[in-house]
């Protein structure tokens, strides 16, 4: 692994993977979480939607180079 690892690392790729296999299902990751707001589910998805975006503009831009 490249990056050092962290407890709070794990817990959040966990989340972030959970909200990709549940199709942005806050409830169900809220529940996983254990997070007392849903707030904070939300800032987990809108990072991950951001992190998406990204790499679909990076590809279209590798495409053309």
């Amino acid at each position: 692994m490249s990056k050092p690892m962290s407890p709070h690392r794990v817990r959040h790729s966990s989340i972030t993977t959970a909200l990709d296999h549940s199709n942005g299902n806050y409830r169900k990751v809220q529940n996983l979480s254990r997070h007392a707001s849903i707030d904070t589910i939300q800032k987990y998805d809108d990072n991950r939607k951001r992190q998406q975006q990204q790499r679909e503009i990076s590809d279209v831009l590798a495409d053309l180079v």
